[in-house]
Order: C-alpha cells, then sequence, then structure tokens
C-alpha cells in the first residue's frame, strides 16, 4: 500500500480557536487578552485584533500613546498552520521578540509537532512554556461554528520574555470536550 496525498493539510488557513478552549485558556491562566495579533473579520477572539491587510508580523503588538507611554498587553495569536510553515515561522519568531522586548505576552496556539526544525529552533529555545492539550481540538468555520476535530494535536506556546537556558517549562492542559469546541456530541 503506498502513501497517496496530504490528509493533514488544508488550503483554508483561518481557522477560528474555538470559543469555549479561548475562554478556558483565560479562565486557566487568568488572563484577560488585550489582542488577537493573527485574526479576521469573521474569527478574532477580542476587540483589538489585527488581519491579513494590518500585516500584524510589520506591527508593535503593544500599545503605544501619544504621549510615548506603554501599556502591557496579553496577547492571543493563532498562526496560520499549513503552507510549509513559513508563516508560523515568521509569526512565532515575532511573538518571542515581541516578548523579549518585556511589554507584552504571547499565547500562541499551535499544531503539536516536536519532531520539526520550528519546534527545535524558536519554541525549545525562546518559549517559556509549553502545555501539550489533551484531546484534539474542534477549530471553528467563517460563521463560527465548529466543524469537526483537527486532524493534530495541539500545544499552547507561552512567550513571555524568559528565554530559560534549559528548555521551557512543560506541561498539559486537559480541557473538557466541551471546552474544546465539541457541543452536545
Amino acid at each position: 500500500m503506498s502513501y497517496l496525498g496530504a490528509p493533514l493539510m488544508s488550503e483554508k488557513q483561518d481557522w477560528g480557536t474555538p470559543q469555549a478552549f479561548f475562554d478556558y485558556i483565560q479562565h486557566e491562566f487568568q488572563v484577560q487578552f488585550t489582542l488577537d495579533a493573527c485574526a479576521s473579520a469573521h474569527n478574532h477572539k477580542v476587540e483589538n485584533y489585527m488581519t491579513e491587510q494590518d500585516d500584524a508580523l510589520t506591527q508593535d503588538w503593544c500599545r503605544n500613546y501619544i504621549d510615548g507611554s506603554q501599556t502591557f498587553e496579553e496577547v492571543w495569536l493563532n498562526p496560520p498552520f499549513g503552507k510549509g510553515g513559513k508563516l508560523q515561522r515568521e509569526f512565532l519568531t515575532r511573538a518571542s521578540k515581541q516578548a523579549q522586548a518585556g511589554l507584552c505576552r504571547v499565547f500562541a496556539l499551535i499544531p503539536a509537532r516536536t519532531d520539526t526544525k520550528l519546534f527545535h529552533d524558536v519554541i525549545w529555545r525562546e518559549a517559556g512554556a509549553i502545555y501539550f492539550i489533551k484531546g484534539r481540538l474542534n477549530f471553528e468555520h467563517d460563521d463560527r461554528t465548529p466543524r469537526g476535530s483537527a486532524p493534530f494535536p495541539s500545544m499552547l506556546v507561552i512567550f513571555d520574555g524568559y528565554v530559560p537556558g534549559d528548555g521551557p517549562f512543560v506541561s498539559v492542559l486537559t480541557p473538557t470536550k466541551e471546552e474544546r469546541g465539541f457541543y452536545g456530541r
């Protein structure tokens, strides 16, 4: 038997975070997100968000005020997963740089692919914490309705400006089926 095709790839790159999972993360970490750094009009999780047209990779993810002051930001990031991982790498590198500037903490929801160069070169070296998520997530479609279980495991990576010499803190999150976006199943 030969392997044909790539069933784990999707042309759609803007699957939305399940609202119940987003709420679970805010509760679990006692955080109120102030920016969704990679969103669209149909999948943003907070009022302040950046779209593809805003080019988040060139923007500061911290608020700068006219008087020159700044405020600490809690940033949610659900970057594009496919297309060879290039955009994901760019977003995670940007997340690390923004957190190291000391004005934000970035929570990135990404596939749990620990065998990749991205995991070893960026995540393991620059993240403060990694949380593997028990169970698959049920990402949302354009109309904010769940569209089936993701074909991959996920992890939450936190960039907080702390770069540990011996690797990040690692743990597991165990949201319920409902908290992972499965309603009434």
